[in-house]
């Protein structure tokens, strides 16, 4: 019954300006559109788009302060804090639960009801459920401009009340002490810390880059969403290697598949498509064929990027230079040093930008040669990786079709590419 009772405690604390049932009708589409992203939403994908959603403006302290009651006056401030995030924790947990069993996109206001003040409000709700429908009264107040969730009832019972009169008969036996132990354990934090690193590869991954870069934003948005801390070191792929390696990095931010890569690497799902294109001062080469003959026939010397993987797009016995950066590599271009490169455009372009003396000497084709799928990857043999891979993916594909993402591209002056698992 407490799950039951609980179900809208959060799913409703998002509310904020104006008519309180909008509110309640815009934050069940939310929750619902989100849901309805996953084939089918697991009790931890349900936790974590209600923690995301509605939990930073929910009023813990005044719900707990009303379940202990004159308990709350007794405890420390330590004590307040921890039955604050445990309770919330319970809290969750049980609302994620009984959504498992709501048709999502299902339910209707039957009626609202204000105090005469206007300060507080009770609104009447038919969730309609797989096997039932069920009705939930919610009690609101205004604090300001905003509005928060204070109380829910089922069947005439509060949930507060029932919450209260069950930890007074156990802080009553065991104290409360021992009660806010035993809670703290039944629902503990997961903490999951990630260290992600890359090598500088602007607009993807640069320090000096407005959330770092597009790839790094990405996967650290998708990897919030499925409830991981993360933070971000830059280093050569090389060093990305061995730092994972030894256990120093967990993740790669950037990464294109190949058969040596496999061998050790676990890949994500695509989340962008790189595109590949052949930059020369004299000459345009806009199809894959007419590089290769260019490489082969036409005995041209090519500039690559060092620990790229080109794939099978190189022929054998190709003139190749390698460059660990951009810019002397397009300064050869220039300079006729080197007769072409195979490069990502987006990129081509970012660093261009930069070089003003080589704006009108070299342009960065608009014809796609070949395009490489873009992905997050983790050593085969890390402890987490098959958990975390699993959650990434499953969130990615809520991330790639949100608004967010759009906003992302939109940020990054990137545009949006057809994806699929084969990278092409």
């Amino acid at each position: 019954m407490l799950r039951v009772l609980s179900i809208l405690i959060v799913l409703v604390s998002n509310l904020a300006l104006a008519n309180p049932e909008q509110l309640i009708n815009h934050t069940f589409t939310q929750i619902s559109q989100r849901m309805a992203s996953f084939k089918e939403a697991s009790l931890k994908d349900i936790d974590q788009i209600l923690k995301q959603e509605l939990e930073p403006i929910m009023d813990m302290e005044r719900m707990s302060k009303l379940v202990l009651g004159d308990h709350w006056k007794r405890a420390s401030l330590k004590q307040k804090k921890r039955f604050m995030q445990c309770f919330n924790r319970q809290l969750r947990q049980g609302q994620a639960d009984s959504l498992q069993t709501w048709h999502t996109g299902k339910w209707s206001v039957r009626a609202t009801t204000y105090n005469n003040s206007g300060s507080k409000v009770a609104i009447e709700i038919d969730m309609m459920m797989k096997q039932e429908v069920r009705h939930m009264l919610l009690r609101l107040y205004k604090s300001g401009d905003r509005w928060y969730i204070y109380d829910a009832a089922f069947n005439g019972i509060s949930l507060l009340k029932n919450y209260r009169d069950d930890y007074a008969l156990k802080i009553e036996s065991l104290g409360l002490g021992k009660t806010l132990a035993k809670l703290c354990q039944h629902y503990p934090l997961p903490v999951k810390k990630l260290v992600m690193a890359a090598n500088e590869w602007p607009p993807f991954i640069g320090r000096s880059l407005p959330g770092q870069g597009f790839s790094v934003e990405l996967v650290s948005q998708v990897l919030k969403r499925a409830g991981y801390q993360v933070s971000m070191a830059f280093a050569p792929w090389r060093k990305v290697m061995k730092g994972m390696e030894k256990g120093k990095y967990d993740i790669s931010v950037a990464a294109w598949s190949n058969a040596d890569r496999k061998k050790q690497l676990l890949f994500s799902a695509p989340y962008y498509h790189n595109q590949l294109v052949v930059i020369s001062a004299t000459q345009k080469i806009n199809t894959i064929d007419a590089f290769q003959h260019a490489l082969l026939v036409g005995k041209k010397n090519l500039g690559l990027m060092e620990d790229y993987a080109y794939d099978q797009l190189i022929p054998q016995g190709s003139t190749i230079s390698y460059h660990q950066h951009y810019g002397p590599l397009l300064r050869k271009l220039a300079s006729n040093e080197v007769d072409m490169a195979l490069l990502d455009g987006d990129v081509a372009r970012h660093i261009l930008h930069s070089m003003g003396s080589l704006k009108t000497r070299l342009q960065v084709p608009t014809t796609t040669v070949h395009s490489r799928s873009l992905h997050m990857t983790m050593l085969k043999d890390h402890p987490a990786a098959k958990e975390v891979m699993v959650d990434f993916n499953r969130w990615l594909q809520v991330y790639l079709v949100s608004d967010d993402y759009q906003k992302l591209l939109a940020k990054y002056q990137l545009a949006r590419y057809e994806l699929n698992s084969n990278g092409n």
